[in-house]
């Protein structure tokens, strides 16, 4: 687990579970590892915008619509953030195990509506194995995040030509 994470789940007496996984490369996979909803597994996907590097936390079945993104933070233009850009922000974890606390990093984070919906949440600890699975109540009292719609399941980004 991320130690910053750490720190910040004890300071917050968060409620949690740890789950171990095996590392599987994508979300969905992840997900399916733990017998988890891809539509209660949060994915973080990192942009860049005109005032830095916004997180971006979505169901892992999902892609992120950027055009609505946009919408949410309502200035200039937006694109996924490079992966340099990401490790020179988040230099202490692997891709695909940010946490989604952006506050952690000094960076804005954005919750996808679609996660809300869900008893409890499945999210990254900052390493390839370790998830973190909590009341989704709990989740949102931890991540400080703005709420919105900004995920597209992906079976239907697929069929509309979407990224």
């Amino acid at each position: 687990m991320h130690a910053r994470l750490a720190e910040l789940l004890s300071a917050k007496q968060a409620k949690y579970e740890v789950l171990h996984d095996g590392g599987a490369p994508t979300a969905q996979e992840r997900a399916a590892a733990t017998h988890t909803s891809g539509w209660s597994f949060g994915k973080v996907v990192i942009v860049k915008e005109r005032d830095g590097l916004v997180m971006a936390v979505l169901p892992a079945c999902c892609v992120l619509d950027l055009d609505r993104l946009k919408g949410l933070l309502a200035h200039g233009e937006i694109r996924l953030a490079t992966p340099e850009e990401i490790h020179d922000a988040i230099p202490d974890c692997a891709p695909g195990a940010i946490p989604p606390f952006g506050a952690l990093f000094g960076i804005r984070t954005f919750l996808d509506r679609a996660l809300l919906d869900a008893r409890e949440i499945t999210v990254p600890a900052g390493d390839p194995r370790t998830l973190l699975r909590m009341r989704t109540t709990e989740f949102r009292r931890l991540a400080d995040a703005r709420v919105g719609d900004f995920a597209v399941f992906e079976p239907l980004a697929r069929a509309g030509g979407g990224r």
